[in-house]
């Protein structure tokens, strides 16, 4: 198992553990984009999210999170969502989570709230959020 694959469990524990009740089912979808350099994982369960986060593995702890209420942010991250076995997003894809859609182009990922318009396109060149 590699330390990417370790740390996805601890990291949805800690957020389990200040977001939600003991007895709540978390689903954890993992994906990434074709170059695997921005993985990502939809989270959702009872009393928490829906929530999007991407680790930009080109960036040394930087993240982006979108979540059901309120802008996508970046984030400065300690764990990571990083699951190398996650699902390719292949180029031209587009790709449901919930209320999110993200789509992966060759110039990078966006993924958007359809309830609420916010979201954020990712690159090794630019990262945007709204």
């Amino acid at each position: 198992m590699t330390a990417p694959r370790l740390l996805l469990p601890l990291a949805v524990a800690g957020l389990l553990a200040t977001a939600a009740p003991a007895s709540a089912k978390l689903t954890i979808t993992p994906f990434q984009t074709p170059t695997k350099q921005i993985r990502c994982a939809y989270m959702s369960g009872d009393g928490f999210g829906p929530l999007i986060r991407c680790d930009l593995l080109f960036l040394n702890d930087r993240a982006v999170v979108l979540d059901k209420t309120g802008k996508a942010r970046r984030a400065t991250v300690t764990d990571t969502v990083a699951d190398p076995k996650g699902k390719v997003l292949g180029y031209g894809k587009s790709r449901r989570f919930g209320r999110f859609t993200c789509t992966s182009r060759r110039t990078g990922l966006t993924c958007r709230n359809r309830a609420n318009g916010h979201g954020f396109t990712v690159s090794r060149e630019r990262q945007k959020v709204w």
